[in-house]
């Protein structure tokens, strides 16, 4: 060997006596049942190849192996590898209890270490989607499930749907097999009688996993509004400056996206001293009116007169209470009015609020610390531009405290954060700082402040990591490389070979790998590509090997990141409309165009609909926040010690190197991470951690693409407040900022064009729902076309994609499509009126073409409405109202009223016809009619007990039938059973299903008792379905399920008698008996043979009925 030879052989054997053969293996904290789990196995020190086995054994007693895999290490793959291993739920089943920890074990020829590890039994995601947030009693509510599992892949399990009342009661379960990761229910008919209120949906898997998801909906008697109203407050808050000059905007829009062009305004104003609940002081005094001039009119508030009614007298009196402001905008000329109001403006003597986001409270002694503070108003609004000072102090080992420099910055407009650097003295082990805003125009004592306390991280051998993410802070594209730069500080640097990382997300472990160090580097750049797998965020650990005094230690850090949130798994489908406005009825077609095979599920709703709930959360917009949930990690990374920073960044491990990962207790994460995220998804992140949900919605909306509005105009539909428009159009701005040209559209495109020519056929507008298009296709050759017709109703329809692949789930952009006339006939029909009472129909006709028209409008009532002008309703084909032309100029509006006195109960047909020189429209409504007189309920509930589990055998109730002396003439009384227990469900399906039957006759046979469970079922279900003459529900099987159940009926007649010969042929009537719990069973407290004798005599009819004459032999002895 040559001396070049002798030299490099000495250097490595240097390398190997400087470092301990070590291990780290790396696992999710927590287990998912079901779920695909990486480990990963990272050995150093070693030169030869060698095999290990990572396993997940039972726990305590180690007998059973759920999982297993084998890896094998050389200098090939680096000497390092991973393995999935999988806990089936079947595995668990059938013990004394539910399993909650497992043991996670590797062995190997050079080493062999286990670990006890929890599991959950939380698997997949489950959201509810239904078609609209607000019901009233008559409708049913749509709703499917989107069920995805760990892996973000359609579950394909088998959901169980809850429906609960606003009293907390279950009002409906039903269940549903899922084949595509979209699950559609039956619709959910709201029961009769029902409880007004919010209801919820919980929807769970039937079995093996205790996921669950929920949702909220409204039901309540309401009519659609015809415009929105908006209210936009200078400011977010009350303050000194705004203490007596308050300035207040309101603004009105129609739904199809025209100003309300000339209304009155009504304000009032009130004290309130918590926004949850419903009292507050109006001031009487400071009610104003104004007029709304092409749909804007502003008003001053003056706090300091306005308070004096109510004896209070300045800014400290009112001090974290609200200024309430409603709104009733009525049409100067067509009548219409809506509603608006702000919960509370609050009054406060310091506005601002702090907080600390993705800043670890954890120094690394002599490496500089990055502050992140953001700055929120009271309603949690982000806010740029205010200035923030840092004033700070270390604490070294002997408590000695030195002063640092104080700093300064200014919050972002961007995401309300401010920034700073510290650089540490190298004996820090504590830092105390205080962030303090610093604007020039509030009082010192009114100005925010925080005081916080970072500690070090802890090291035997002095040794420290720092991740450098503050040059790079920003959300990464999937795609990218992620450039980290990596910071060692050891007494022992020359001894460390490689840095190691892993990068979870969602809860996995979803690469891993080493950069080996470069030789007397004091930093280094670490790229790590950024993949599909890592949205919506991922933490990112790092960690060495270093060995000092023959001893080797873990010395590791982390970091939270920010990934930005297209698709999942890049999956894209997007909606987009032509940029004209649409016609009632007019036929469109949409594209669907995805980049994998997939279903889509579409939705429309009436944009109204949020205009009734102010509210409402829009469907789907939380799917990445949810997605977030299963992150196992807490706070923007790092830990007091090397076991922390696993810990925290939601691993657990297995090594060799010092480090001792014991803690077990899994406390609620409360750090906040995301300044502001910058496209759609993102936004709605951020706007998720809002207090309240009015400005959620805000944001929501605002980041939502739309191609037919600038932000400005669609901010004009805002309805709550100045600070909520604000934030709509920073999020719109930001989002139409960051969309790429890179987006696949699906497009909205015309079928037909109308020309704009007088109109000779008459044009009928009576379909008008609040929500349609819930339907779901399947897009199997990356695009898909679908025509239909828009509905009637003149407004702006947003639809809705969501789309479901074996690649992941993606919410495409809102579409918006707006439906528009040039003249048209609008008319207010209440929710319901009173039979007797006559009312006045109120409507206006609208013209937005430049030059006047004359018009006339006449009105048809069916049977049971009688009108004024025109004939009975009593009468077949009634006669039309008068029809009295009139002149109505161009840009303009004109109302028009009907006088009508309904007679008869129920839903009646109204007609109202225009006639113009340039055609004619007819609007088809429906006029709901109710009795009068009070509605009045009663209730009585009963408990049965036919064992007498609970007391005295209770197995009948009597409830008397009385007819109210005062009941209102042809009206009547609605009697409601509702049973609270196990019911005879399974039976019933059975019943009224083909599939039931051929389970009901093929039962297992054997003793005496197994004989007589195949008859008795049987027959009451032929007595059922012949009684009733109820065979119609198999045809065009009917005759062959007929013969089959006279078949089982036979020979379940014969059977018995081999082992029932003491059975008499008495004839006794068929009874139920039922369980403490309501679900059906068979007498069993006398010994046998007794009960089984006891049995056809109590359960069977007399053999009468059961004669040749009908096909089925008696039943004797």
């Amino acid at each position: 060997m040559g001396l070049w030879g002798i030299l490099w052989f000495l250097i490595f054997l240097g390398k190997s006596w400087g470092q301990e053969q070590t291990y780290v293996i790396s696992a999710p904290k927590v287990f998912r049942v079901g779920a695909s789990e990486n480990v990963v196995i990272q050995v150093y020190g070693y030169t030869e190849e060698f095999d290990a086995t990572i396993s997940i054994k039972s726990y305590p007693d180690r007998k059973f192996s759920y999982s297993s895999g084998y890896v094998t290490l050389s200098p090939e793959n680096k000497f390092q590898n991973n393995v999935v291993l999988t806990i089936q739920p079947k595995q668990l089943s059938g013990g004394q209890g539910p399993v909650s920890h497992v043991y996670l074990e590797v062995l190997s020829r050079h080493f062999s270490k286990s670990k006890k590890v929890p599991i959950t039994y939380d698997n997949g995601f489950l959201f509810i989607h239904t078609d609209k947030p607000i019901y009233t009693p008559q409708q049913s509510v749509k709703v499917r499930v989107y069920s995805l599992n760990d892996d973000l892949k359609p579950a394909k399990r088998e959901t169980v749907l809850t429906y609960i009342d606003p009293e907390g009661s279950e009002v409906d379960i039903v269940e549903e097999n899922d084949y595509t990761g979209i699950i559609s229910f039956p619709d959910f008919k709201i029961p009769s009688n029902p409880k007004y209120g919010v209801w919820t949906i919980r929807a769970k898997y039937k079995e093996d996993f205790s996921t669950t998801g929920t949702t909220q909906f409204e039901v309540k008697e309401y009519v659609m509004p015809h415009f929105t109203v908006s209210i936009e407050p200078e400011k977010s808050f009350i303050g000194y400056k705004d203490f007596n000059n308050f300035e207040i905007t309101i603004k009105a829009r129609y739904f199809y996206n025209k100003v309300v062009t000339e209304a009155e305004a009504y304000i009032s104003f009130g004290i309130r001293d918590d926004l949850k609940s419903d009292q507050k002081e109006m001031m009487q005094k400071a009610m104003r009116d104004t007029m709304l001039i092409n749909g804007v009119a502003k008003v001053t508030f003056d706090s300091e007169t306005a308070i004096k009614e109510l004896s209070y007298s300045s800014l400290e009196d009112l001090n974290d209470k609200y200024l309430y402001i409603g709104v009733t905008v009525i049409e100067s000329t067509g009548g219409f009015s809506e509603e608006a109001e702000i919960p509370g403006i609050k009054y406060i003597l310091s506005p601002y609020k702090l907080n600390l986001v993705a800043t670890p409270l954890f120094l690394k002694p002599g490496i500089p610390y990055s502050i992140k503070v953001q700055v929120k108003d009271v309603l949690d609004q982000l806010v740029g531009e205010v200035p923030v000072t840092l004033s700070a102090h270390s604490v070294n080992v002997n408590q000695e405290v030195s002063d640092l420099e104080s700093k300064k910055s200014v919050t972002r407009s961007s995401d309300g954060v401010a920034s700073f650097v510290v650089n540490l003295p190298s004996g820090a082990t504590a830092l105390e700082f205080n962030v303090k805003t610093a604007d020039p125009d509030l009082p010192e004592e009114n100005q925010a402040s925080k005081d916080y306390q970072a500690i070090a991280y802890s090291s035997l051998s002095q040794s420290y990591l720092y991740i450098d993410w503050t040059e790079n802070y920003k959300p990464f594209l999937v795609g990218e490389h992620l450039n980290i730069i990596v910071t060692p500080r050891s007494p022992y640097i020359d001894n460390i070979t490689n840095y190691n990382y892993l990068v979870l997300s969602k809860g996995k472990i979803v690469q891993f790998g080493k950069a080996e160090k470069l030789p007397d580097s004091s930093y280094q750049s670490v790229n790590i590509p950024v993949t599909p797998d890592m949205v919506p965020s991922a933490r990112l650990l790092v960690y060495y090997i270093v060995t000092g005094e023959q001893t080797a230690e873990l010395v590791s850090d982390s970091v939270w990141l920010n990934i930005e949130e297209k698709c999942g798994n890049q999956l894209q489908v997007h909606l987009s409309p032509s940029a004209n406005p649409y016609y009632p009825g007019q036929s469109v077609s949409l594209n669907m165009v995805t980049e994998s095979s997939s279903w889509v599920a579409l939705s429309a709703v009436d944009s109204a609909i949020y205009g009734v709930q102010g509210q409402a959360k829009k469907p789907m917009q939380r799917v990445f926040q949810a997605l977030e949930t299963s992150d196992l990690g807490c706070g923007a990374g790092g830990g007091r010690n090397n076991a922390e920073v696993f810990y925290l960044a939601g691993l657990t491990f297995l090594t060799n190197a010092n480090a001792d990962d014991t803690q077990e207790d899994d406390k609620p994460c409360k750090e906040i991470l995301r300044p502001r995220r910058t496209l759609q998804k993102e936004i709605e992140e951020e706007a998720a951690k809002y207090k309240q949900a009015v400005l959620k919605k805000c944001c929501y909306d605002g980041a939502n693409r739309n191609y037919d509005e600038t932000c400005e105009q669609r901010a004009a539909r805002i309805k709550v407040g100045f600070w909520c428009a604000k934030a709509f159009r920073a999020c719109c701005n930001i989002a139409s900022q960051h969309r790429t040209d890179s987006y696949k559209p699906l497009q909205l495109g015309r079928l037909q064009i109308k020309h704009l020519l007088p109109v000779t056929k008459p044009e009928i507008r009576s379909y008008f729902p609040e929500s349609w298009l819930w339907e779901v296709h399947h897009v199997s050759g990356r695009r898909n076309q679908l025509q239909f017709g828009l509905p009637d109703s003149l407004t702006t329809w947003e639809i809705q994609g969501v789309g479901i692949s074996d690649s992941g789930i993606c919410v495409a952009d809102t579409l918006k499509v707006q439906v528009f006339k040039d003249i048209f006939l609008e008319m207010n029909i209440p929710y319901s009126v009173v039979r007797g009472e006559q009312i006045e129909l109120k409507g206006t006709v609208y013209n937005y073409r430049r030059f006047g028209i004359r018009f006339c409008v006449q009105m048809t009532a069916a049977e049971g409405v009688c009108t004024s002008g025109g004939s009975s309703g009593d009468r077949r084909g009634p006669d039309p109202s008068r029809c009295q032309s009139r002149r109505l100029e161009g840009s303009s509006s004109h109302p028009v009223a009907f006088s009508v006195l309904p007679l008869e109960i129920g839903l009646h047909g109204i007609n109202f016809s225009l006639e113009t020189s340039l055609g004619r429209e007819t609007l088809v409504k429906t006029l709901r009619v109710v009795p009068e007189g009070i509605k009045k309920e009663s209730y009585a509930g009963v408990t049965l007990d036919p064992r007498g589990i609970y007391g005295v055998i209770s197995r009948r109730k009597e409830f008397p039938y009385r007819i109210p002396l005062d009941l209102v003439p042809k009206t009547e009384v609605k009697r409601i059973v509702s049973v609270k227990g196990m019911l005879m469900g399974e039976v019933m399906s059975a019943v009224l299903s083909q599939e039931g039957i051929d389970i009901l006759t093929h039962l297992p046979k054997g003793n005496a008792e197994a004989e007589l469970m195949t008859v008795v079922p049987v027959f009451y279900v032929f007595h059922y379905l012949e009684a009733g003459s109820n065979w119609n529900i198999f045809s065009p099987n009917s005759l062959m399920k007929k013969q089959s159940l006279k078949n089982q009926l036979k020979q379940g007649a014969h059977q018995p008698r081999r082992t029932m010969k003491a059975v008499p042929p008495h004839a006794l009537r068929a009874r139920l008996v039922l369980t403490p719990r309501g679900s059906p069973s068979w007498p069993r407290p006398l010994p046998f043979p007794t009960w089984v004798t006891a049995l056809p005599a109590s359960a069977l009819p007399p053999s009468s009925t059961l004669s040749p004459a009908a096909g089925v032999a008696p039943l004797t002895a």
